[in-house]
């Protein structure tokens, strides 16, 4: 079996740590989270494919099953980014004209900089 190589690969932000509030159907807004976590905070989250939302129905699914309608109803809005340089090569990080900054080609949002194993 040969050896991975280690690589630097660009993200943006919302690949990371992101949020965003959902109106539940009574007067409460839930925050939907999307984030890697490690394994047992993903665990003690009930993470779905690195989604979780505070709302009562999320907990009942974190086995894993079907998200919770915020998650879906977040993920179908196409709202979060998630731009990575390794997944899209033809979209490479930009400069900020005003910052100097390197920012993310999709959103314009900041970028991070992670190690991959390829």
């Amino acid at each position: 079996m040969p050896d991975l190589t280690i690589e630097t690969a660009a993200t943006c932000w919302s690949n990371r740590s992101w949020h965003t509030e959902v109106q539940g159907s009574g007067k409460k807004p839930y925050k939907v989270s999307y984030g890697m976590l490690s394994g047992n905070e993903e665990a003690r989250q009930g993470a779905q494919r690195g989604w979780t939302c505070d709302c009562p129905g999320f907990i009942y699914r974190k086995d894993g099953g079907t998200p919770c309608k915020h998650v879906r109803k977040v993920v179908n809005s196409g709202v979060r980014c998630g731009w990575n340089n390794t997944l899209e090569p033809s979209l490479p990080a930009k400069i900020d004209e005003n910052s100097g900054e390197t920012v993310c080609p999709s959103c314009g949002g900041p970028i991070e900089y992670v190690r991959v194993a390829v």
